[in-house]
């Protein structure tokens, strides 16, 4: 399987900046099974985007989306998220996760 994953040195990011090319871990979670309560976390992901709009919450274009890992006896979990796709997440939600940025653009 080929990803469009920009190739090069990844590097630490404390403050993502617009037109940054980032990635970051993010959780999995199952289909809600129950009426109320946390949903449970099921895997891990690896999301690949571009910063867009920097704000609360900041707007991406999703350029990769990896799972990383599945808990043991899980069923198989489909990404919501897609190539292309724009998303919103919380900036401090990006540096829980992680966060890295493409060296090439410092």
């Amino acid at each position: 399987m080929t990803t469009n994953v920009p190739t090069g040195n990844w590097i630490p990011c404390l403050t993502p900046a617009v037109s940054d090319t980032i990635r970051w871990r993010e959780p999995l979670w199952a289909a809600p099974n129950k009426p109320r309560g946390k949903p449970d976390k099921i895997g891990e992901q690896m999301v690949t985007a571009k910063l867009l709009v920097m704000g609360e919450p900041a707007e991406l274009q999703v350029i990769d989306v990896q799972r990383l890992s599945l808990v043991e006896g899980a069923q198989d979990a489909p990404s919501k998220i897609r190539k292309d796709d724009m998303i919103r997440r919380k900036v401090s939600s990006i540096k829980n996760g992680d966060c890295h940025k493409l060296s090439q653009e410092i």
